[in-house]
């Protein structure tokens, strides 16, 4: 049900609500699912902190798409630099103009109704695949409401998130909390907020202070920046090294004012994190309750430096070629030429890996050449060095024999370690959505055995649950911890998975709702592979449209030429291995 666009309960659980002969009383609000208990009706208001260049913004937005896909938070962000319309407040005397506006709007969101609140950040009343019903159709009985979100506990809360795409222009901003005195300031704002409140809920104040030591990480997000200002056009090319200089001058002056959370006392009150080099080392203070212990394991994961992922659907399968749901069949002689094409991609693009042909060099070198005549390219190689790279697959045969024939060469780290790259790890939890008792049917067959299942999942295809199965919202319960982990890799990471599994991924990576990307049908085909690069700029590219491609996203399509040829190199390879007639 959706209640001012909050989602309460899948829509195919609608009909099991009213009234029976049988059941006169019926529940009027069943328990959340997976995915939709949310943050049981609390209000947080989550302040970064920090020097200019360090990633807040990035980390920030971030953090509301994974509230917002994986718990199904009301999240908002809220950008301080955004109210200056753009100029630069280097005065003080003129730094808090708009705060009283900023706080107009921090208060109508947190405090407003929820017909009021889902006027998105776009003006619509947002609403998707789950039940809805008019809030005046409600119906009272011994005097309680049955949708009293605060006696159901099924408030999924809201979260908002304050920080500056511009921390120079809002170094002075009371909001910015770049002093302990703005810092109380903020505390005092909000609880104006909490104590006028028409349900006196208690806003939970968080802040997140962002600070980097290693010159290394310094270094990147401010080449990054650079190359975004010289991207859109706001720096010339051959400016990039007066302009990093620049930069970093003024880092240094606002380093000289900035006070940092302080761990003498006097701020043991306040509830924070410090993430110190993105999660190298990271300290909490007053950090408890469920949501608050979230936030934390997700953002020692996350980091804005610049990392790509791989999206990459099975090769065809047995049960692909007579359209049957589920099962564990293998892959067809289809599937296996993608496999091999799979594994070239795998070598060439993902690991910089050389191809050798025998004959090329002596015997030392040979003994370096790993499965299917690759070799790892060396620091002084014209191309590049090799990548240490991952690969993960889920546990069901087709995943499987799709990374099949993937080289692991050992790479060497500049320190002289061995990596084996690409050693692929099985996943369960990125396996295919499970259909219980529809395993191994085709749709038609759906229709006659399960005609209810047919038509519920059509109306309902985020929340409605095989018999005995899965739905979306389980499968992005069990991608929770997995999305936790690929978000704390800095290496490439090639994922073979399936449809419903990558939908959700891709939806998440690209900024779509949840609640679309069961529809996303023009996404996740099979012989393509998706290259989704991150880094501090691809967060200004997310549309959230489903079917749109962010310009972050590269895809390699293989479903045509290569497939035809590979498929005629298999073919003469077979008949070579045939003994001669006599």
């Amino acid at each position: 049900m959706d209640v001012g666009g909050e989602f309460l309960y899948p829509k195919s659980q609608q009909d099991l609500l009213s009234a029976t002969e049988l059941n006169p009383t019926p529940t009027t609000v069943p328990p959340p699912m997976a995915a939709m208990a949310g943050n049981i009706g609390e209000r947080h208001v989550l302040v970064f902190l920090g020097l200019p260049l360090v990633g807040k913004r990035t980390i920030a937005l971030r953090l509301k798409r994974y509230l917002r896909f994986f718990h199904g938070a009301k999240c908002r962000g809220f950008d301080i630099s955004a109210l200056d319309g753009g100029s630069n407040l280097m005065s003080p005397l003129d730094a808090n103009t708009h705060s009283s506006e900023f706080f107009n709007k921090l208060r109508k969101f947190l405090d407003c109704s929820d017909t009021e609140f889902h006027q998105g950040e776009d003006g619509k009343t947002t609403g998707g695949g789950v039940g809805s019903s008019p809030r005046q159709n409600r119906t009272s009985v011994n005097g309680i409401d049955p949708m009293d979100k605060n006696a159901k506990n099924v408030d999924s809360g809201r979260v908002a998130i304050v920080f500056s795409s511009n921390a120079m222009s809002s170094f002075y901003e009371n909001w910015s909390g770049s002093s302990k005195e703005r810092r109380r300031w903020i505390l005092a704002q909000l609880a104006t907020i909490s104590n006028s409140s028409k349900s006196k809920t208690r806003i939970k104040t968080i802040f997140i202070e962002v600070t980097l030591t290693k010159k290394y990480l310094e270094r990147e997000i401010l080449s990054q920046k650079l190359e975004r200002d010289v991207r859109e056009g706001r720096l010339e090319p051959n400016s990039t090294r007066e302009a990093g200089q620049e930069w970093r001058e003024k880092v240094q002056e606002y380093k000289k004012l900035y006070v940092t959370l302080q761990d003498d006392g006097s701020e043991d009150d306040l509830s924070y994190m410090k993430l110190i080099n993105y999660g190298e080392r990271v300290l909490t203070n007053r950090m408890r309750a469920y949501l608050p212990q979230r936030i934390v394991q997700f953002l020692t994961a996350t980091h804005p430096t610049k990392h790509t992922i791989y999206l990459c659907r099975h090769g065809q399968s047995e049960y692909n070629t007579t359209g049957r749901l589920g099962g564990n069949s293998p892959l067809t002689e289809q599937g296996w030429v993608f496999a091999e094409i799979l594994s070239r991609f795998a070598a060439q693009h993902v690991c910089k890996l050389k191809e050798f042909h025998s004959g090329q060099g002596d015997g030392d070198i040979e003994e370096q050449v790993g499965a299917g005549g690759w070799m790892e390219r060396g620091a002084d190689d014209e191309e590049g060095p090799s990548v240490a790279a991952r690969l993960w697959t889920s546990s069901l045969f087709r995943t499987i024999q799709t990374a099949a024939l993937i080289p692991h060469p050992v790479i060497r780290g500049p320190d002289g370690s061995a990596w084996e790259s690409m050693s692929p790890r099985v996943y369960r939890n990125i396996d295919e959505i499970f259909a219980g008792d529809c395993e191994g049917l085709t749709p038609e067959e759906v229709k006659v055995s399960h005609p209810q299942a047919s038509n519920l999942r059509k109306m309902d295809k985020i929340g409605y649950r095989y018999p005995r199965g899965e739905s979306y919202f389980d499968i992005i319960s069990r991608l929770e911890p997995c999305i936790q982990e690929m978000e704390s890799y800095t290496e490439p990471l090639l994922i073979v998975s399936h449809q419903a599994i990558l939908r959700c991924i891709f939806a998440y990576l690209t900024g779509v709702d949840r609640e679309k990307a069961p529809g996303m049908e023009t996404q996740i085909q099979q012989n393509v592979v998706y290259q989704i690069d991150l880094d501090a700029s691809s967060e200004d590219h997310i549309t959230g449209v489903a079917n749109n491609l962010p310009a972050f996203v590269t895809v390699h399509d293989f479903r045509k030429e290569e497939v035809e040829e590979t498929m005629l190199a298999r073919t003469c390879r077979q008949l070579q291995s045939l003994d001669p007639q006599p």
